[in-house]
């Protein structure tokens, strides 16, 4: 299945790519999982697409390879807590609330970070958390939610308010938007010689070749055959430098703020351990714990959890565990490449 990334959204935002970026389903009848455990409370799903599946609400652990309950995930959210989405599946949103709200419940603090608040928001996102405390709609007016391109304020509002109730630290780690365009933009001869230089561009920690392979194969898949192949180099830096930016304005934010956790609000993409901004968090700060998390929408001919992993163009689920839920919906994402 293709999957379009969140890579789309953010040149989409800057005019790079013609296609439509993918935006969250109408609300959909609710359904009830009918198999939680005794010691795990019942979801109730806006979602509802393959919702009889088998796996649908339950955690797979992959280190131990074997379905857990949900207190267990709560007792190991300590660090660096990448809680990974897809976008348009309002139901992983619901459970990134339903994971922060336990994690302060709890009386931890940590730091809560999102994708897609773009690094040039911050000083709007500081003054507005100074005029409206305690005003998600504030919020989402200071970074122009309505414009970026993302799925409905109303998916991501909970999550925000959590942060704000709580009074914890908000942090954008989008790539600047300055430096997307920059990338973007082959500077002319007098641009070269009048400009200062620029500041070197952060590519994230190296990958091995296996995992360079993998993620130019995952940017030809995820953009439908449209990508030219004189592009695909270009492309994986700006998928490292997100990356990369994430985990920076996490780790700094974290020791800013002298708290023991943070949480990340991404795209699965982005939260996988092997790459992606979990890989820069595990090398540019190894001592603190990382704990990765996918909510993942069931496939109905898929019961076994470990066939998941060729979603991420992986041999292994690159994460601790994976959530699944119910499917957001049947469009299919190539069909924006034709527009």
């Amino acid at each position: 299945m293709r999957l379009v990334p969140s890579l789309l959204l953010a040149l989409g935002a800057l005019g790079a790519v013609a296609c439509t970026p993918p935006t969250a389903s109408p609300a959909r009848p609710a359904t009830t999982n009918a198999r939680p455990s005794a010691s795990q409370k019942t979801v109730t799903w806006r979602t509802h697409l393959d919702g009889d599946q088998p796996l649908v609400g339950r955690i797979w652990s992959v280190r131990e390879s074997r379905f857990v309950e949900e207190g267990q995930v709560l007792a190991a959210l300590r660090g660096y807590v990448l809680l990974g989405e897809k976008h348009d599946n309002p139901d992983h949103h619901a459970l990134q609330a339903r994971l922060l709200r336990a994690m302060v419940d709890a009386g931890r603090k940590p730091v809560v970070a999102f994708e897609m608040f773009d690094g040039d928001d911050q000083p709007a996102i500081d003054a507005s958390r100074r005029e409206h405390p305690r005003d998600a709609a504030s919020l989402a007016s200071a970074v122009s939610w309505e414009k970026s391109g993302w799925p409905p304020w109303t998916d991501y509002a909970p999550i925000a308010q959590l942060a704000l109730d709580a009074d914890l630290p908000i942090v954008a780690t989008g790539l600047p938007r300055s430096r997307m365009r920059a990338m973007m933009t082959k500077p002319t001869a007098s641009d070269a010689s009048l400009a200062p230089a620029a500041e070197p561009l952060d590519e994230g920690t190296p990958l091995t070749a296996e995992q360079e392979a993998s993620l130019r194969d995952e940017l030809r898949e995820s953009h439908c055959g449209h990508l030219p192949e004189s592009r695909v180099g270009a492309m994986l830096r700006f998928q490292r430098a997100r990356d990369a930016a994430m985990a920076n304005a996490l780790i700094a934010a974290t020791d800013a703020a002298h708290k023991e956790d943070a949480v990340l609000i991404a795209g699965t993409g982005h939260t996988r351990r092997d790459r992606g901004a979990g890989r820069d968090l595990l090398a540019r700060d190894p001592k603190r714990p990382l704990v990765s998390l996918a909510f993942t929408e069931v496939q109905a001919d898929k019961p076994d959890p470990s066939t998941y992993a060729s979603r991420w163009n992986a041999t292994a689920l690159p994460f601790d565990f994976v959530w699944f839920t119910p499917r957001a919906t049947d469009e299919d994402p190539c069909a924006a490449f034709a527009h």
